[in-house]
């Protein structure tokens, strides 16, 4: 342990040595690093289930199901959770056609959805300007480094070490941009990944409910209930029926 405290000077001042070498370059892509850092730990807080899915919205389905939505629509309407906005979005249109269920609640999820990747588009734009502000320095390092030779030439050996050491320094700006760009790619691709899980799970828990929002005596709403639900079959099926009614009459009017 002592060992290790005597050794801990020496690794800050390589770190502090690294840092100062880059420039002041080093220092917005170290704002860069802090960006994401909150902002990853604020998406991962609010990207959990219970919160975008919480029990009571579980439960608010199956009073819908069983043909109580009025017990719980006030509380719904109120909710702040995402899958809550999305049910509320349906049970705004209760009592209309199934298309118009439908196509409320949708909408409602195309919105949850965009609000729940907001802030992973910033930890996306961190990770690429983090690289590019390091590219930015180590060309403006080494420009640096090669007009210090110019103005010495490279006629001895101590001109060859300077720009070594120029080039060497310039360099450190892209080693510390690329650390803070590939982590911030991979948290960016994991956050993606699930807010399309819970997506996926928001959308499978409310869709029992569309159909028992959809009166079903409407022509959409007998459709869907009759064909189980899916959400491309109302039109199929209510103008597959309505055809069939007429080719009906057409034929008690040729039989008449």
């Amino acid at each position: 342990m002592a060992a290790w405290m005597m050794q801990e000077p020496n690794v800050v001042a390589t770190v502090g040595e690294f840092f100062d070498a880059g420039g002041v370059l080093m220092w917005p892509i170290l704002g860069s690093s802090v960006v994401v850092v909150g902002l990853a730990l604020e998406r991962y807080l609010s990207l959990r289930r219970a919160r975008v899915l919480p029990r009571v919205v579980v439960d608010a389905v199956e009073q819908v199901r069983e043909g109580r939505a009025d017990v719980i629509a006030a509380g719904i309407l109120e909710a702040k959770a995402p899958g809550a906005r999305v049910l509320a979005a349906g049970l705004r249109r209760r009592g209309r056609r199934l298309a118009d269920v439908e196509k409320a609640m949708e909408d409602q999820m195309i919105k949850e959805q965009a609000r729940l990747r907001g802030n992973i588009r910033g930890i996306t734009l961190c990770a690429a300007i983090a690289p590019l502000l390091g590219l930015l320095g180590t060309v403006l390092g080494i420009a640096d480094a090669f007009a210090a030779v110019e103005q010495t030439g490279l006629g001895n050996s101590d001109s060859s070490e300077a720009l070594a050491a120029g080039i060497k320094s310039a360099l450190y700006t892209t080693i510390f941009g690329l650390g803070v760009a590939i982590p911030a790619t991979l948290v960016s691709a994991h956050l993606h990944a699930r807010v399309r899980r819970l997506v996926l799970t928001v959308s499978d828990a409310v869709t029992p409910a569309v159909d028992r929002l959809a009166p079903a005596g409407t022509a959409g709403g007998a459709a869907a209930v009759a064909g189980g639900g899916a959400p491309a079959a109302p039109a199929d099926v209510g103008d597959g029926g309505e055809g069939d009614g007429g080719d009906g009459d057409d034929e008690g009017q040729n039989a008449a």
